[in-house]
């Protein structure tokens, strides 16, 4: 059954409002990008990327969980719910919906999204600068596609499919 038109038109405004969210921490990311170049960066430049790296992430997920929630409504291992639900985002479900991202974006997501536990759930570690920077790079090389993709998706959605 297909969603109804107000739940893909309050789904719609989620996804904007994510989108903005992540121009906004991608700015802030930008900015960051010079300091993390250099080899011995400080802590705080550091902890301000994982932070924004984090919530990079968290408005995406955000965003995939409503899309779940309004066209499949289920995820079935809840001990690996945040791996199944990207999983899902890269699903063509036919007669339901069309995938949200490229495949291509997969490696870089899934990469953003161990991160994003590695940072919320480590207490006693040192963040890696290079690997930091290497991610902070890769989101903003990536990051056109992905609001593209996410874009596309809002536009679908109001398409009236």
């Amino acid at each position: 059954m297909k969603p109804e038109r107000e739940s893909l038109a309050a789904l719609s405004a989620v996804i904007d409002h994510d989108i903005a969210a992540l121009r906004r921490l991608a700015a802030e990311l930008g900015s960051l990008a010079a300091a993390l170049e250099v080899p011995g960066c400080g802590f705080r430049e550091l902890a301000a990327a994982g932070y924004l790296l984090h919530n990079l992430y968290n408005a995406l997920e955000n965003s995939f969980e409503q899309i779940s929630r309004t066209f499949e409504n289920h995820v079935v291992d809840r001990g690996r719910w945040h791996r199944e639900l990207l999983d899902k985002m890269f699903l063509t479900i036919p007669d339901v919906r069309p995938a949200v991202m490229p495949e291509t974006t997969r490696a870089m997501l899934h990469d953003l999204r161990g991160f994003r536990h590695l940072f919320r759930h480590g207490y006693s570690f040192e963040l890696d600068r290079d690997r930091v920077h290497a991610l902070a790079s890769r989101w903003l090389k990536e990051q056109d596609v992905i609001l593209a993709a996410l874009g596309h998706f809002r536009d679908y959605l109001l398409s009236g499919q």
